[in-house]
Formats: structure tokens, sequence, C-alpha cells
């Protein structure tokens, strides 16, 4: 009986030891072209046993006031009928999610510095960014073509502050001489994260939380309001 318990325990520390030392793996795909647009969240989870797959097919651009109308799919282990849905983003809402972090940032100890944190766990595992533009005229395209270059020699030098990559980004701008207007774009990165850097990270953020006076009670209240906004978007949905 002994050794059956003993095996038993044994196989349940080598259990968590190996969830422990699993990966999250987040695969990020976005593709652009005219008014075509595509993006893809891929996480894999305990050596992919869990997927979810989060997937916006269609991005569209109203007017200033009505905003981006942006249609969603979302699957857990590619099961069919994954829920489905769309979301309206304007600048009103843009103005609430932003007033939304700020509170969140004032009921919680030094937020920025526990992103940081966290985001020093992740690891770029590949990126590439391709870009072809032309506006019809060879001088503006070899002007824009630059302004490109810098833009994204920037955001690639900030991440590469915040996160830590595993190989060199692939860029890519490529002008197009041409006498139509042409913009294509596709950005493609995976990163991965260990599932204890994720709990730690977890109890960090409880941790911070708590250290403010009323703090916890703050968050509450914003979930909760997510929440229901969450289920009254998809009862309209369903309606």
């Amino acid at each position: 009986m002994w050794i059956w318990l003993g095996g038993i325990g044994l196989f349940a520390a080598l259990l968590i030891a190996a969830v422990l030392i699993s990966n999250v793996h987040v695969h990020f795909t976005f593709r652009k072209h005219k008014s075509d647009d595509y993006a893809r969240i891929n996480v894999r989870l305990l050596y992919g046993i869990v997927r979810i797959n989060y997937e916006i097919p269609s991005i569209v651009f109203r007017n200033m006031k009505e905003g981006f109308l942006v249609k969603t799919e979302q699957h857990v282990n590619y099961t069919h009928g994954g829920a489905e849905g769309h979301e309206r983003i304007n600048k009103r809402k843009v103005q609430k999610w932003a007033k939304e972090v700020k509170i969140m940032m004032r009921a919680t100890d030094a937020l920025k510095i526990w992103m940081q944190q966290t985001l020093s766990r992740v690891h770029m595992t590949q990126l590439s960014w391709s870009t072809r533009i032309g506006i019809g005229d060879a001088a503006y395209t070899a002007i824009l073509t630059g302004w490109v270059w810098s833009i994204k020699s920037i955001i690639i030098g900030f991440l590469s502050y915040q996160i830590r990559f595993k190989r060199t980004p692939m860029l890519e701008v490529i002008p197009v001489w041409e006498d139509e207007m042409e913009f294509q774009t596709e950005l493609d990165c995976r990163m991965k994260i260990r599932i204890t850097a994720v709990m730690l990270a977890g109890l960090r953020l409880m941790t911070r939380v708590l250290e403010v006076e009323g703090g916890w009670r703050v968050w509450l209240r914003v979930l909760r309001e997510q929440r229901r906004k969450h289920k009254q978007k998809l009862k309209g949905q369903n309606g």
C-alpha cells in the first residue's frame, strides 16, 4: 500500500513540476492590404493541451464618430461553435478605457514597475514585420519609406528594453514605384513565458493591490462592471 501511495505521490509531484516548467506560447498575426484587415492571437499552454484561438477577421472604419467596427471569433481547443461577436471602438470608448486604467493604477502600488517586471520575463522567439508602401510619386514614396523605417526602429528599440529577444527581428520596408497608392503590411510574432512567471506575476499584483487601502474594492468594482457589460453585449447579440 505504501508503495502505491509513494508512486502516486511521485507521479503527482512530477506532474506539478512539469506544469510549472512549461511555457505559455503566444502567436500574434496581423495583416492589412488596402481595406482588408485580419488579426489572430493563438495561445497555447500545458504543452499544447489547451489552445485558445482569437480571430479578428474584419476591421471596418465607419466614420470619425462611430470609429471602428471589429468582428471577433473565439475558439478553445479549436472546438466547433466558438463564440462570435462584434465590438465598436471609438474615441469615447478609448477614453473610457484610459480612465479605467488610471483608476486601477491609483488602486495599485507601483503598477508600472509590476508591468516592467512581468514583461522582462517574456521571451520574443520570433518577430517579422514586412511593409509595402507607395503613394504614386517616387520622391514622396522614398521619404515615406524612410519614415516607416524610423517608426519601426523606434518601436523595436522600445520593445528591446521591455522584453527579451531570442532572435534578431526581421524588418522589411519595400517601396512601390507604381502610379497607384499601395499599402500592405504583415506582422508575425511569437513569444513565450513560463507558467511560474505568470503565477508569480499574479501573486505580486495581488500584493500590490492589497497594499493600497481599498485597492481590492476598486479592482472588484471595475471587473464587475466589465463583466456586466460583457453579458449585456452577449445578450444583445444573441437576441
